[in-house]
């Protein structure tokens, strides 16, 4: 062959191997390309996982528009919990305690009780705790008063955190015996010795009815001694002894207890909340407020008519009226037209909130 050819062949080769190279890189470019675009798209894929939980965490939030108030913020899996609040199935959205900016309003609220109670007969102790901002106010709250049917509320709450904490349940059954026998309201008292009931029902019985057998068949499960701590460990003002006195401070305590109880675990104390909204006394702090859920417990002597509760207006707050040396009827009427002015008051302010 010619050396033209082999020339020819040579510079063919040259050119035959530059395509060939460049047609490599250029494969090789396109497989990186592919590579890094195929990468991407992990990254990509991998950003709405974590979206897409924080979307379902997020969906447990309650939808109600919050107010200024009540800001959003997260709330745990499957709750209705905020930062804020809770929405409750029974009560709509509740404010923790202390969560909405003070109204700075209660020296106003306690001239109204203050000059109210000045010009009754007997003698008045009012605590009042507004739970949404915290702010409380107090008149002759911490003397000794009969508490009456009011310890039954602190026995009834220590009964339900001992539910709560699965060391008493429910549909345990409790037996009527000669030592629980205590006469006055109620009506266990007309059954058999040896007739058991539920805790369920006699918890029930001792809030609705006032059932003293009955309050004391739970004394004797849970122990006096441990009521006593409780409203000690509280930070009561008043031991309650065998005398049987306590004040409107501490049963506010316990309703406060309650409410952040109720908040915390509705599915446990709804059912306290919602006994203590239907007892058969509607006489006192319910009695002028249409169309208002309160939680209350009365308490009933000669001259001495009580009354504490959780009234869940728009701020959702605590009144305990207790007295001394009143006469009976008059004094249920006083303090029905005293909550009525302390509700006014209250939304007043806080259905600006």
């Amino acid at each position: 062959m010619s050396s033209y050819y082999f020339k020819n062949e040579k510079k063919y080769k040259k050119r035959r191997a530059l395509i060939t190279t460049i047609g490599v890189l250029g494969i090789i470019a396109i497989v990186m390309a592919a590579y890094l675009f195929m990468n991407k798209g992990k990254t990509a894929d991998t950003a709405p996982t974590s979206s897409s939980n924080s979307a379902t965490a997020q969906s447990s939030i309650s939808t109600t528009t919050p107010t200024s108030s009540d800001s959003t913020a997260a709330t745990t899996s499957g709750s209705d919990i905020t930062l804020n609040g809770v929405k409750t199935t029974d009560h709509g959205f509740l404010p923790n305690i202390g969560s909405v900016k003070k109204s700075g309003k209660m020296d106003g609220l306690k001239k109204i009780i203050t000059d109210y109670t000045a010009g009754l007969s007997g003698k008045y102790g009012v605590t009042f705790i507004d739970l949404a901002t915290g702010e409380m106010v107090n008149v002759r709250d911490t003397d000794r008063y009969i508490a009456a049917s009011t310890s039954k509320l602190p026995i009834n709450v220590l009964l339900y955190k001992n539910i709560e904490s699965g060391k008493v349940k429910l549909d345990d059954m409790l037996t009527y015996q000669k030592e629980d026998v205590e006469p006055g309201t109620g009506i266990i008292q007309k059954s058999a010795f040896g007739t058991q009931y539920t805790v369920r029902e006699t918890s029930k019985l001792a809030v609705t009815k006032s059932d003293n057998c009955g309050v004391n068949m739970i004394i004797r499960l849970l122990d006096i001694q441990n009521v006593r701590q409780y409203l000690v460990d509280l930070g009561g003002k008043v031991y309650y002894d065998n005398h049987h006195r306590s004040c409107p401070y501490d049963m506010a305590l316990v309703a406060q207890d309650l409410y952040k109880h109720y908040l915390k675990n509705e599915a446990v104390y709804g059912e306290l909340i919602n006994n203590l909204e239907n007892t058969d006394w509607h006489d006192r702090i319910d009695a002028q407020l249409t169309g208002v859920k309160v939680a209350h417990k009365i308490g009933n002597q000669v001259k001495t008519a009580n009354d504490v509760g959780i009234v869940f207006a728009s701020h959702p707050y605590v009144l305990s009226i207790m007295t001394d040396n009143v006469d009976f009827g008059t004094a249920c009427k006083n303090e029905a037209t005293l909550s009525k002015k302390i509700y006014d008051y209250v939304e007043g302010y806080a259905g600006k909130d």
